[in-house]
């Protein structure tokens, strides 16, 4: 894991951060990594992985955030001791995270996955635009398929534990208001899906349970965080924001 030395000096008003003012020290991986070996070799193939995806396939540089390997790790840990319940992702693009997520969860459960697959919908960007003045437009980032993420989750094959659902959220949701979640991870970008995604999958989430919210702190999608606070007010719990480049928020539902 890289951090910010203590000792570095921030750049002067307006100017950039250059990749190496982030890769001053290095921080030791958590004990239950060098621990237990079996453990530290699935992390290390899971961060590997996502390290190395091309900046022609993804630009933000995914190698530059290795923090939201570790959190997901742990988080889906958490999980899998859970009763029974099911691992699902609203958003996965090119299915960069849905990989990690399924490298981490219970193999004996189900991962369902959400996604146009066709870039934003007009209907969420005219939203989006409500709140802020966004660059963002319907079809923003490029199209995938369904077959090319299964194939990357599943190193060439379809896993037969993978659910993958094409279409708008949250019509695309529709026949599985019964299925009980043990994880959530939203990665919808946008404040309309986030939003729904949210209030569709909490009355269905074990107590217990954990929701990942990504973006929470990308002010690319400021309205990413009012739309996750927003939800944590009208339930009454409070998102924890996390330590990856765009700070994700995790929220975990109360026991009782």
């Amino acid at each position: 894991m890289h951090a910010l030395s203590p000792a570095a000096t921030p750049p002067a008003a307006g100017a950039a951060w250059k990749e190496s003012d982030f890769d001053i020290y290095h921080q030791y991986p958590p004990h239950i990594l060098y621990t237990f070996r079996d453990k530290d070799a699935v992390f290390r193939e899971a961060v590997t992985a996502y390290a190395n995806v091309s900046v022609e396939d993804e630009p933000s540089g995914l190698h530059t955030d290795p923090n939201r390997v570790l959190q997901l790790f742990q988080l889906i840990a958490a999980a899998n001791r859970l009763p029974a319940g099911d691992y699902v992702e609203f958003g996965s693009h090119r299915g960069f995270s849905l990989r990690v997520i399924h490298k981490f969860m219970d193999p004996a459960r189900t991962l369902y996955s959400f996604d146009t697959f066709e870039g934003f919908d007009d209907r969420d960007i005219s939203v989006e635009q409500q709140k802020y003045d966004t660059p963002w437009t319907a079809g923003s980032f490029a199209p995938t398929s369904m077959e090319q993420v299964a194939k990357y989750v599943g190193d060439g094959i379809w896993p037969a534990n993978l659910k993958i659902i094409k279409g708008w959220f949250p019509d695309s949701y529709r026949g599985l208001e019964d299925v009980r979640w043990r994880f959530v991870h939203v990665d919808f970008d946008l404040y309309q899906p986030i939003k729904a995604a949210l209030e569709r999958s909490w009355d269905q989430l074990l107590p217990g349970g954990v929701v990942v919210v990504h973006d929470y702190g990308c002010y690319g999608f400021p309205a990413a965080r009012a739309a996750v606070d927003e939800f944590c007010d009208a339930v009454g719990v409070a998102p924890i924001e996390l330590v990856d480049r765009w700070s994700s928020a995790a929220i975990r539902k109360p026991l009782r």
